[in-house]
């Protein structure tokens, strides 16, 4: 008997590390295809995610063809081939838009990691609840919030709880890269046009102090524009590979971190960081006008107050970003403290289980 095929659709590297994660759980159970930034061992690539993402509202113009062809071609696939079921992870811009066309299809739809409604364009909920069927949470304040609007969400934990963990240990890990003392990180993004506007002031940071950063390379980025900008630091900056960067976030003293997934990992590893943040002025504009919370870095929406600094558009020079690391520097024990009540703790571990186990349960009545 045919196992029934499920269709996974990722955009960026963090839901992709995810799917990578939840994959071995639904393999031996399903046949799955997917959009994901690499080939995945025993699930079939439809669609390369690298050539669909793009940081902010203007950006994305750019990617408007390859963004409207990946959506044909798929939902061309699915009405051909008719899937149990589409599992969205995150990336709500295409993902949504996905969803509506596979509903339409009779397809059902769950969602992991669905758009942050709750910081802006709840407008969006009636959307949401008419194209998906299942909302998979990674937050506990999401829950209520979605229920609140009648979707069958639910809390299934953090699935970087469980993945935010040292590769080697401390000694292995300093004497393969050839690290001796104290040393910092920076994480500059996964998107090209994060690295583009990040990396040169926190470059200009290290040539100022002068002291040792490391900073693991994501796959997905421009390497040559990484390597020429870290040769203006030489020899302060060390690459490399970001399948260490759970290490270097662990036995590292602070950072320098851009916003988003790589904050919770840092915050996850006990890392004092700056986070950072630039975008588009036009797409900040807008931003700043529909976003309702008061944060932007997921280390202090969690917590519901300021714990790690944050510095946004402007402030990102080397001035401030330099007096503000140097702060941070010096209150770094009391940082890590905060990351560990105000955090952590509020979060749990057991998503990628919990995940599988309801998409299961959902289709094979397990």
């Amino acid at each position: 008997m045919a196992r029934p095929s499920l269709v996974v659709v990722t955009g960026e590297l963090s839901g992709f590390n995810y799917a990578k994660e939840l994959l071995p759980h639904l393999l031996p159970h399903f046949s799955v295809y997917g959009v994901f930034t690499e080939p995945v061992q025993g699930a079939k690539l439809l669609y390369d995610a690298k050539k669909l993402t793009a940081f902010g509202l203007f950006e994305a113009v750019t990617k408007l063809p390859q963004l409207i062809s990946a959506k044909r071609k798929l939902l061309s696939f699915m009405e051909r081939e008719r899937p149990a079921a589409l599992l969205l992870i995150d990336f709500p811009g295409f993902n949504l838009s996905l969803a509506k066309g596979a509903k339409k299809l009779g397809i059902k739809v769950f969602y992991f990691i669905p758009p942050k409604l709750w910081a802006w364009g709840s407008w969006r909920v009636k959307k949401l609840k008419e194209s998906v069927d299942r909302l998979f949470l990674i937050f506990p304040f999401e829950e209520p919030f979605y229920r609140s609007y009648g979707l069958n969400a639910e809390f299934v934990g953090n699935p970087l709880v469980d993945m935010v963990k040292p590769e080697l240990p401390q000694g292995e890990f300093r004497e393969r890269f050839g690290l001796e003392g104290p040393f910092f990180v920076l994480m500059p993004g996964s998107r090209n046009q994060e690295v583009y506007s990040l990396l040169p002031p926190m470059v200009e940071v290290a040539k100022r102090l002068k002291v040792n950063f490391v900073l693991p390379l994501a796959p997905t980025v421009d390497a040559r524009f990484v390597k020429e900008q870290v040769k203006r630091a030489s020899p302060f900056i060390k690459v490399i590979p970001a399948s260490y960067r759970y290490s270097a976030l662990f036995y590292g003293e602070c950072g320098v971190v851009a916003s988003g997934t790589a904050s919770l990992e840092a915050a996850l590893a006990g890392l004092p960081h700056v986070v950072v943040y630039k975008l588009n002025p036009l797409t900040y504009y807008l931003a700043k006008r529909l976003v309702k919370v008061p944060f932007v870095s997921l280390p202090n929406l969690i917590a519901g107050k300021e714990v790690v600094p944050e510095l946004l558009q402007e402030a990102v020079d080397p001035d401030n970003l330099t007096d503000t690391f140097l702060t941070l520097q010096e209150n770094g024990e009391q940082v890590r403290r905060l990351l560990s009540a105000e955090v952590s703790s509020k979060l749990k571990g057991g998503a990628v289980e919990t995940l599988a186990r309801r998409i299961r349960e959902e289709l094979l009545g397990e």
